[in-house]
C-alpha cells in the first residue's frame, strides 16, 4: 500500500487499498494500524493538515488491527 506523508503532530503518514477499503496509518511513535470498512472520502479528509485532532474518533469507530 503506497503510504502518503502528512502534515501532523500524531500521524506520520496515511495510506488507502480502494478494493479492501483498508486505511492504514502510521503514527509519529512507529505504530502502524489498519482500519476496515472505511469510506474513501473518509480516507481523502486524512489527507488534510492535522487530521487526527477532528477524525480520531471517526477512524477509531472502525475494527482495526495492528500491523506492527
Amino acid at each position: 500500500m503506497k503510504m502518503h506523508p502528512i502534515t501532523s503532530d500524531s500521524l506520520h503518514a496515511v495510506g488507502y487499498d480502494d478494493a479492501r477499503r483498508t486505511l492504514r496509518i502510521e503514527f509519529r511513535n512507529g505504530g502502524v494500524y489498519d482500519y476496515f470498512d472505511v469510506d474513501p472520502s473518509l480516507y481523502d479528509a486524512m489527507l488534510q493538515p492535522h487530521p487526527w485532532r477532528t477524525l480520531s474518533e471517526t477512524v477509531k469507530a472502525h475494527a482495526y488491527r495492528r500491523v506492527r
